[in-house]
């Protein structure tokens, strides 16, 4: 198969510089992101701010194995074995707690939305770390698995892909168990969002909370879009064979989606919530527009 497919005429050093490119491009965006939400705490001490930094650490840590994946191809290097086997567990396990943050996102938004009484309990400074903990503890249980000589996830420089290595005895296993993985958390993510809808158009209709719900809606919206393009990326690397061309572009695209959803967050932290894009411009010593806060909960005690 490897033999056909490198007779298809894709240009390996094309697909090298467009995955180095982005991995690297989004990996400096988050840099910069987790900069301005460590560097002012002040301003960015609500709940969901702590959720988006650990978010963007995962996405730090993805798109880091991606750069070097893209170097790879334009070097026509292949990773020693051991080497490959430890980035290919990094990788897929931080993507598989990224889905444990995305879901833990939406129940932040859930509650500010539709439950603001009991935000401050469910969200405390404690229960938002146990939070945030056990998102990294998702990590670290798949990683063990991962490291064990049961499964490997490794880069296919000629193809263009991360893939389980099929010569494994859990590679069929731990492929369903993600896929089982990812279809819980993202329709309860759904779920969340949906009530969120319901309550919004309520608030809509309540004059004197109608400002405070275009306060809250922003960062609403970028949540959504993380939850929404995550699971098209996860259907999307699952199902691909049955409706995808055998192709290394094909290979290509799946992978650059993967680059893509790692940047996602900044994208929409530079873009979508204004306190963070003024903060942004703040940085650069560009004027910043006058708007009010994104989000309106009182801090975390």
């Amino acid at each position: 198969m490897v033999t056909s497919l490198l007779n298809d005429g894709v240009n390996d050093t094309l697909c090298g510089v467009i995955t180095t490119f982005f991995a690297t491009l989004f990996l400096t965006m988050n840099i910069i992101i987790l900069h301005l939400l460590n560097t002012r705490k002040t301003q960015f001490n609500a709940p969901v701010y702590h959720q988006l930094f650990h978010m963007g650490i995962n996405d730090c840590m993805q798109l880091s194995i991606h750069t070097i994946g893209g170097f790879c191809i334009l070097l026509q290097y292949d990773l020693p074995d051991t080497l490959n086997k430890v980035f290919g567990a990094i990788i897929n396990c931080a993507w598989f707690s990224w889905i444990a943050f995305s879901y833990s996102l939406s129940f932040n938004r859930f509650l500010a939305f539709c439950y603001p009484r009991y935000y401050d309990t469910f969200f405390s400074k404690r229960n938002t770390r146990y939070q945030i903990a056990a998102c990294w503890t998702a990590m670290l249980f798949t990683l063990v698995i991962y490291l064990s000589p049961f499964c490997t996830m490794q880069f296919y420089r000629l193809t263009f892909e991360w893939q389980y290595n099929k010569s494994t005895p859990w590679h069929s296993i731990l492929h369903e168990s993600e896929l089982y993985w990812a279809c819980l958390m993202m329709p309860l993510s759904f779920i969340n969002y949906g009530f969120i809808v319901i309550r919004m158009k309520s608030m809509n209709k309540a004059s004197n909370i109608r400002r405070r719900g275009k306060q809250e809606i922003r960062v609403c919206i970028q949540a959504a879009c993380l939850c929404i393009y995550t699971t098209f990326v996860q259907l999307h690397w699952h199902f691909q064979e049955y409706y995808m061309p055998t192709s290394r572009y094909s290979n290509l695209s799946a992978n650059s989606m993967w680059v893509f959803n790692c940047g996602m967050n900044p994208i929409l932290c530079l873009t979508v919530n204004l306190s963070i894009k003024n903060a942004f411009l703040d940085l650069i010593h560009v004027k910043k527009q006058k708007t009010c806060i994104t989000v309106t909960i009182a801090p975390y005690s």
